[in-house]
């Protein structure tokens, strides 16, 4: 009986594998022998190897070919252990370089170019650290620091919220901290889950200034330079004896909400651009913060210089961000630059301004799904909100004691304040808009009541469309609007805004609005 080729070729094929088994040298450097019980542990001991863990064995180290836990390359790789690392301390209290936990690495030279007078009086180079007095690492949870370095976790500064401390709390953790007013410091760190590079070493930077403390410095770069310089690196902080620290607050370089109010300075808002247009301080210009830096270190006095060449140096600017951390990037590049810069807080805002009391009793869009093209209805009913409830949440953050708009509801809680008599005092005291007299625009708008609008999302949070609303009755709180869904099949998100001069509430996923099948405009694109 004839053989078919197929079976041929799979008889050499089973014998072409069986003599490859059977070759004594014919292993992987990660077999061993071949068991697979052996080479689950060589496997095990390589996982344990790259998680840095203290268990695996000289022999896998070696065999991996160099794929290995970084912290680990550092302090056995015999090529790094050419000269001696001669690190000094900079304080009293630090880790002897000679001790096991200082890695050993060859000098490298510093990564970071001459920077101009002015910026090199504040940012200082890695090779100058030891020279720069105490050594402060502001990460949260540190696992490798420059030799000598204490460590203040920069949330240390912070209360609920991220809201700055009282200055007598910020002044009580530098001073058990080990430093006092007087003590020349220098600042590095990154807060790594939340990312933006320097900001936290920055925010730390800026509350010592505001602090009024004179000799404080920022290195210029990170713990990541410092390892790619190949520096060495410790694994615990040093600890100084505790201080008094008296704080001369420098009230300057944090900004008021009356002062951003006052349309007295150019403001900045250094938030991404989605959060920029989701809601912002009138009249601010959207700089992200992250438009200062070049690989998370700031850009040098030309780029600076033509990124801000806009403003006008003879008046003051402000700089937010939702809590300010981030905005400590721009204000430290404005400070570089010459300008008078102060930090501000989105929050802040937002807690101050007057809140509408007002809630959404209901709801809806008809038809609800929609087909692709159809004309939606979207309508919406406002109702007085009861202060006494906590059933409806506030769209805007910080304390909103006080805050409440007082509204005299006679029959419409949206047409102005029941008379033609009766006007919102926006200029407001304590944030609480009262009954009485005001500017003519003022009364215009109190006359005229709410305007309100639909802004359509897409799944992605763009908006798609914007629906103006109008009330279908003069003297009621529904107004409806009309939205042609000829848009992508898909859940679309609408959110209500509701608006009364300056101010403004806005409810978030009012509802949604389902748009299924296909567009019934059969021609359209096609010529």
């Amino acid at each position: 009986m004839k053989i078919s080729r197929i079976a041929m070729c799979i008889l050499l094929m089973m014998a072409i594998f069986a003599g490859a088994v059977s070759s004594v040298n014919g292993e992987c450097s990660a077999c061993k022998g071949g068991s697979p019980t052996t080479q689950q542990d060589v496997l095990n001991n390589e996982w344990a190897v790259f998680l840095g863990k203290e268990n695996a064995t000289t022999e896998v180290m070696s065999s991996t070919g160099g794929l290995v836990n970084p912290r680990y390359n550092r302090e056995n790789n015999p090529s790094l252990q050419a000269e001696k690392i001669k690190a000094l301390p900079s304080v009293t209290g630090a880790e002897s370089p000679t001790d096991s936990n200082v890695s050993r690495a060859l000098p490298g030279s510093h990564i970071n170019a001459k920077r101009s007078d002015g910026f090199a009086s504040v940012l200082v180079p890695l090779e100058s650290a030891n020279d720069s007095g105490i050594i402060l690492d502001i990460s949260p949870d540190p696992t490798e620091l420059i030799p000598g370095a204490i460590s203040i976790p920069y949330t240390k500064f912070l209360g609920p919220g991220g809201v700055l401390k009282p200055v007598s709390e910020m002044a009580a953790v530098l001073g058990e901290a080990g430093i006092s007013e007087d003590d020349a410091v220098l600042i590095y760190g990154e807060c790594q889950p939340c990312g933006g590079g320097p900001s936290a070493a920055t925010y730390v930077y800026w509350i010592m200034k505001y602090l009024g403390h004179k000799n404080v410095k920022l290195l210029d770069g990170g713990i990541d330079d410092w390892v790619a310089a190949l520096r060495p690196t410790v694994t615990h902080s040093a600890s100084l004896s505790s201080q008094t620290y008296t704080p001369s607050i420098k009230s300057d370089l944090l900004a008021t909400y009356e002062f951003v109010h006052s349309g007295t300075p150019q403001i900045i808002d250094a938030r991404t651009t989605m959060e920029y247009k989701a809601g912002s301080i009138p009249g601010s210009v959207n700089i992200p913060y992250d438009r200062v830096l070049d690989d998370k270190r700031i850009k040098d006095k030309e780029e600076l210089g033509d990124l801000f060449s806009y403003l006008d140096k003879n008046r003051s600017v402000v700089v937010y961000t939702n809590t300010g951390v981030k905005a400590s990037m721009i204000w430290l590049a404005l400070t570089l630059l010459d300008y008078d810069a102060r930090i501000y807080a989105w929050q802040d805002w937002q807690a101050n301004l007057p809140q509408l009391n007002i809630a959404l009793q209901e709801k809806n869009a008809r038809p609800n799904p929609a087909k692709i093209g159809d004309v939606v209805q979207i309508t919406v009913v406002f109702m007085e909100k009861n202060q006494s409830s906590d059933s409806e949440p506030q769209s805007n953050t910080g304390n909103q004691s006080g805050n409440e708009t007082i509204l005299t509801i006679k029959g419409c809680a949206t047409c102005g304040f029941g008379s033609p008599q009766g006007y919102a005092d926006l200029s407001s005291t304590g944030g609480v808009v009262k009954i009485g007299s005001t500017s003519q625009a003022q009364k215009s708008a109190a006359e005229k009541g709410f305007t309100v609008s639909a802004q359509v999302l897409s799944s992605s949070g763009d908006t798609v469309s914007r629906v103006v609303m109008k009330r279908i009755k003069s003297d009621g709180d529904e107004f409806a609007g009309i939205w042609n869904a000829n848009v992508a099949a898909g859940v679309y998100t609408v959110d209500i805004v509701a608006t009364l001069g300056e101010i403004t509430k806005t409810f978030p996923d009012a509802m949604q609005i389902e748009v299924v099948g296909t567009s019934k405009y059969k021609n359209l694109g096609n010529e």
